[in-house]
């Protein structure tokens, strides 16, 4: 049975993803090709990456987005998958078109579905295109047509997210190598480039063609210690992933390893700690249905934390991710109100870390997204 690892609000992802990636072939297709894994084949994640692959190709990403939302709505199964499941149709539509019209072509919620994978997809594509060493001159061409029309607005920031992940490809899962692509981005672009090296650290593992050398077993949360101190929040924010995976997903266990972290200028600690709040926020939408039940259940394990400053850190992770990764300010808020249950500060802290997401991120939960066009 395969374990998952937990990646983004809405979904997660199976280590053996990219072994299937690897191996899925590609080639032109007809409507009689489109597999509908039913049956067996629904809990068989090679025949979903296939029909995507193939529905994006013959049909369009905007028809085959509209049935990976309506899977993911019915089958548990294709929600825990969802967010790489969209990496997949973005793939296929950045091989076809240029990237101002492939991002044209996404989601009518602007990204939220899935947690944006449609977007990181097209990206990575368009970075394949230019090759290893043509990015190194024109990495800052990549997101220009969303620099240009709506700066760090939604579509920019998938964009620059998605930039991490292309580096990945590029440069052989070298998480070094990538990181040091993302210094080629403006300081905004380049932050945000960061969270996707470090997401497809963790989907690489078992990638045969380019298995990732940045995981330790024995260490957790490296190589956040290692890395530029400018680029530790969006490590620790993505390797609790693997820290959470390794401990069975237990939260008191990897609450343990944020806190034995140095309490340096750098925030290690916290910054763990509110990755980890992120990764709770993932696991309650997981495996609980509704959205009082999922804030109870956030709260719950939350309160796990072991003093008052990480059950802080905590609650405002768990936010931060939802309004950040799931346009989900509905959702922040009934955490909030599931912890005014409980006497002491934590229910202001909720209400004042909404304030500071929304403010962040309010174009993501709050204002419809006008896709990008070509110039």
């Amino acid at each position: 049975m395969q374990r998952w690892v937990v990646l983004g609000i809405g979904g997660v992802i199976a280590l053996a993803f990219a072994a299937v990636l690897a191996t899925t072939g590609v080639r032109a297709l007809e409507r009689a090709d489109v597999p509908a894994c039913t049956g067996a084949a629904r809990l068989d994640l090679p025949c979903h990456v296939r029909r995507y692959d193939v529905l994006a190709r013959t049909q369009g990403p905007r028809v085959a987005l509209a049935e990976l939302k309506a899977a993911r709505d019915g089958d548990g199964y294709v929600r825990t998958a969802c967010h790489q499941l969209a990496h997949v149709v973005g793939r296929a539509a950045g091989e076809q078109r240029a990237l101002a019209d492939a991002f044209a072509d996404g989601p009518a919620d602007g990204g939220s579905l899935c947690s944006g994978g449609y977007f990181h997809g097209v990206v990575e594509s368009a970075m394949a295109r230019l090759g290893a060493d043509p990015i190194r001159d024109r990495a800052r061409e990549v997101c220009a047509p969303l620099r240009d029309t709506a700066p760090r607005a939604p579509l920019h920031y998938y964009c620059a997210h998605g930039t991490g992940h292309g580096f990945m490809a590029l440069y052989a899962s070298d998480v070094h190598a990538a990181l040091a692509g993302c210094d080629l981005l403006e300081p905004w672009e380049a932050g945000h480039c960061a969270g996707g090296v470090f997401m497809e650290n963790l989907t690489a593992v078992h990638n045969p063609q380019r298995p990732s050398r940045f995981v330790r077993p024995d260490d957790p949360l490296y190589p956040c210690a290692e890395v530029a101190a400018r680029y530790r929040t969006e490590c620790y924010d993505k390797q609790t992933s693997y820290a959470m995976y390794l401990a069975d997903d237990d939260v008191t266990t990897v609450f343990a390893e944020c806190v034995a972290l140095p309490d340096t200028p750098g925030a290690d600690r916290t910054a763990c700690v509110r990755g980890l709040g992120g990764k709770i926020a993932i696991l309650a939408n997981k495996f609980v249905t509704g959205r009082d039940a999922v804030a109870v259940a956030t709260r719950s394990m939350c309160l796990l934390g072991p003093d008052a400053a990480t059950r802080t850190d905590c609650v405002i992770g768990s936010v931060t991710a939802h309004v950040r990764d799931h346009s989900g300010v509905a959702e922040a808020e009934a955490l909030c109100a599931a912890l005014r249950a409980d006497p002491g500060p934590l229910a202001a802290v909720c209400d004042v870390a909404v304030r500071d997401a929304v403010a962040t991120w309010g174009l993501l939960a709050a204002q419809p997204v006008q896709p990008a066009h070509p110039h």
